[in-house]
């Protein structure tokens, strides 16, 4: 057995097995090709001219794992890519290994790389950024501070929340940390007719679910469902105590009580009564009614109590 060129296995072939049935070809002749052939494969594919006389065609080319070794491919000068790939010298660095600063035409067209904000501020968002829940936005990048964003899509709603030190800031140095101090519902109505039509004429309201006129000068009003979370609330009343509203002068001294708090927003939403009394001591319906409610807001984190600081004994 040798390991024999191309040439010389064709050569061999055609001196010792003749193209004919003469009986002139031997076992040892045909064993002896056939044994050189088995040893020269592998030379005669590694050594081949395969980019032009014996490509490889058809399926891809395969080096498979055997004995729990991977085959490789080994490209000791480069490999070329003809449809317009170019030709790589060099190992591909992998993911983590791309320099993007050598990158050719990195800056030629930014149009083509829409995904991209140039810090620069020259390129706005031309449309809407997606946040998964529970992700935050800020500048130090860390869980629970900046902004998130939280959907409730069977609510129809998104909450924006902030982080547990955040504040917002304003222009001129302002900030606040919380919503509590936001009011929280609020109504403006005219009364002075409900004892002919029955009827209050709301002007302007928020978290207002209803207005019931319950008798002169009295009313219940109900706030919207999750508005507060309970009845401790804090509501500051305002009324002109007249059936007119055209000057300065047209009130009358009077006082406006909301004593009567109820409901659980499960059964029955929460109300308070709105009752206007003048100094003569009668229930008025007047045309100017207003009435700003503060409190805690269903879900809402409450305050820590604050001191009680008792009379010292005499």
């Amino acid at each position: 057995m040798t390991i024999r060129s191309k040439t010389d296995i064709r050569t061999n072939i055609a001196a010792d097995l003749a193209d004919n049935n003469a009986g002139l070809i031997s076992a040892q002749d045909v064993r002896k090709n056939i044994d050189d052939i088995a040893h020269s494969i592998n030379s005669i594919v590694g050594s081949g001219n395969h980019n032009t006389e014996f490509p490889f065609t058809g399926d891809n080319v395969r080096a498979k794992i055997t004995g729990g070794s991977y085959g490789m491919f080994i490209a000791e000068s480069g490999v070329n890519f003809p449809n317009g790939g170019g030709t790589q010298y060099v190992p591909y660095p992998g993911p983590e290994g791309i320099d993007h600063n050598v990158l050719a035409n990195r800056n030629a067209d930014n149009a083509s790389h829409t995904q991209y904000l140039c810090i620069d501020g020259s390129r706005p968002m031309a449309g809407n950024l997606p946040m998964s829940n529970n992700n935050w936005i800020g500048a130090s990048g860390y869980i629970g501070s900046g902004l998130k964003f939280t959907a409730h899509p069977d609510l129809g709603r998104e909450d924006i929340h902030v982080g547990l030190s955040g504040n917002f800031v304003f222009h001129d140095g302002s900030r606040f940390d919380t919503a509590k101090a936001t009011a929280k519902a609020w109504i403006n109505f005219d009364g002075s007719g409900t004892s002919t039509y029955g009827t209050p004429v709301v002007n302007s309201s928020y978290n207002i679910d209803s207005i019931e006129y319950m008798d002169a000068g009295k009313y219940r009003v109900a706030f919207t469902s999750g508005t507060f979370k309970d009845n401790t609330y804090i509501a500051v009343g305002n009324s002109n105590s007249r059936s007119t509203a055209s000057s300065k002068e047209d009130f009358e001294i009077n006082t406006v009580g909301m004593v009567a708090r109820s409901g659980d927003d499960a059964e029955v939403l929460r109300s308070l009564t709105f009752c206007v009394l003048n100094a003569a001591g009668n229930y008025v319906d007047s045309e100017v009614n207003d009435l700003v409610v503060y409190g805690l807001g269903s879900g809402t984190t409450a305050e820590p109590t604050p001191t009680i600081i008792t009379k010292p004994a005499p």
